[in-house]
């Protein structure tokens, strides 16, 4: 089980007093969050002096950590190896209970640190309550060897108490905690020393990473939390259903996804749809640009242009491991209920993929599509999940989308911009099993919606298993059930969506 992990991000400070008294604080701080563990930086507890182990300041959290029945990891220490009285920079780990489970020293010391301290033999993995733990302290969080030492530990949990002097030695840590996450269960917990020391300046920011996805945001707070479960009270991200790349204007080469885009919580995990390859006359091209954009990775999936038109394009981008489909058909002129449009939703019943409609108002010139016009195509393929997304802010097409839905079991809502009322009713007369968040795809649009979203979560009494299930476990279900190379199996063996 992946324990609620709290992450100092307080400043450094010279004088230890000063530094041990916070590390109390934020102690009680985490406590208070929910946390069973909390992970200090490098450096983190001032220039204190080297004493063999358990030392003075140790001493003190291990008295707070046992009042508040919370584990530590303290990040680095400036001791005394007790076997060798060697000068070590090590870092520990403290038990709920004030015991210490163990210690692992630095092992890839800088340049300037030579000098002073003698360099660790090896990644020792430290028992817990939480499973395997495995400190990397500074320069041994980037080496390849010492990653390759943890891997073989078997860790549940990583601890990446490094330093970073610049935004980009910062990303490189992060990205180097979103790939070792990608190949491990682990829970990877970035936690950079913040503010000036030795002279230098140093880019803090702590993060952490399960599986290829960010447990948190950057936030101002001095401890910020990463956990594997699903507390009510930590917020794992959010899955914007409707996210398309690009707008129904914009240049498909123009929107490439920025890597740091993808370390926010927003892109958790992101539905590519590109609109405008529906208006394009090669929408297979247009598909397998977003494939190209979702190859290998698990935090993307690519749906296909569904175009009357062109149902081979939809054919083959399903059997390249489209994990669904999007239409628009009145971009083309027609009407959902058009047998074209029930020849390409038998295709997505014969790879048993969903498909996301755009129904509403649309942009200049003026294209309407009615929720109603879709009871036809369903009729004959009610396996085929259909999510309508975009349907505006009033009647009719809110009204038909609800009506379509309460009456086809198939059909789920996407509620960007839909407005409180409308949430109400589409939650008694629907549970919340089949309503999704989104942000319309809207370049700018997630903050507001997500922050509307929060409150009225608060306001209907949404309780955490319907919050999460909104947010993101509905779409996580349609949408990422498989592997990327599990969807390039043939029809028949393709497990149902």
């Amino acid at each position: 089980m992946t324990p609620r992990v709290a992450i100092s991000q307080a400043p450094y400070d010279r004088d230890a007093t000063a530094a041990l008294a916070r590390a109390v604080s934020q102690m009680h701080r985490a406590r208070e969050l929910g946390a069973e563990l909390i992970v200090f930086p490098e450096w983190s507890l001032g220039l204190n002096p080297p004493e063999p182990m358990p030392s003075r300041a140790i001493r003190v959290l291990a008295d707070a950590a046992r009042v508040l029945s919370l584990g530590v990891v303290t990040g680095t220490l400036r001791v005394l190896d007790p076997a060798t009285n060697a000068k070590q920079q090590r870092a520990l780990v403290l038990d709920q209970d004030g015991t210490v489970l163990g210690s692992q020293a630095k092992c890839d010391l800088d340049p300037p640190e030579r000098p002073w301290f003698e360099a660790g033999e090896g990644i020792e993995p430290i028992a817990s309550r939480w499973g395997r733990l495995v400190l990397l302290l500074g320069p041994d969080a980037q080496s390849d060897r010492r990653w390759a030492e943890c891997r073989r530990a078997g860790p549940a949990l990583v601890v990446m108490a490094s330093v970073a002097r610049t935004p980009a030695e910062h990303r490189a840590l992060e990205d180097v905690a979103l790939a070792q996450s990608l190949n491990s269960n682990a829970l990877m917990v970035l936690a950079p020393l913040l503010g000036r020391f030795g002279g230098v300046a140093h880019v803090g920011a702590a993060q952490g990473f399960l599986r290829g996805r960010a447990l948190t945001a950057p936030a101002p707070d001095d401890v910020v939390l990463a956990s594997g479960g699903d507390a009510a009270h930590v917020e794992l991200g959010v899955l914007d259903a409707c996210s398309w790349a690009p707008s129904h204007t914009t240049a498909l080469a123009e929107v490439a996804l920025a890597p740091e885009d993808l370390r926010q919580p927003v892109a958790e995990r992101r539905v590519l749809v590109d609109w405008a390859a529906l208006d394009s006359p090669d929408p297979l091209a247009g598909g397998r640009a977003l494939l190209k954009m979702a190859e290998d990775s698990p935090r993307l999936a690519a749906l296909a242009p569904a175009h009357p038109d062109h149902p081979r394009a939809l054919e083959s981008l399903l059997a390249e491991g489209a994990a669904g489909a999007f239409a628009w058909p009145a971009l083309a002129g027609r009407r959902a209920d058009d047998p074209a449009v029930r020849v390409l939703m038998g295709l997505l019943a014969r790879y048993h993929r969903p498909l996301v409609v755009r129904v509403g108002p649309g942009p200049a010139p003026l294209v309407l599509s009615h929720p109603e016009d879709w009871d036809e195509a369903l009729l004959g393929h009610p396996d085929v999940p259909v999510v309508l997304v975009s349907a505006g802010v009033r009647a009719p097409f809110l009204d038909e989308a609800l009506t379509l839905a309460a009456y086809r079991p198939n059909v789920w809502l996407e509620l960007s911009r839909a407005p409180r009322a409308f949430w109400v009713e589409a939650r008694a007369t629907l549970g919340s099993g089949r309503l999704l968040f989104g942000s319309g795809g809207v370049p700018g649009a997630f903050a507001p919606e997500w922050a509307r979203f929060q409150r009225w979560r608060d306001e209907m009494g949404l309780g955490p298993d319907e919050a999460s299930a909104v947010a993101a476990d509905n779409a996580r279900t349609l949408f990422f059930p498989l592997r990327p190379r599990d969807l390039l199996a043939a029809p028949a063996e393709v497990g149902r969506v």
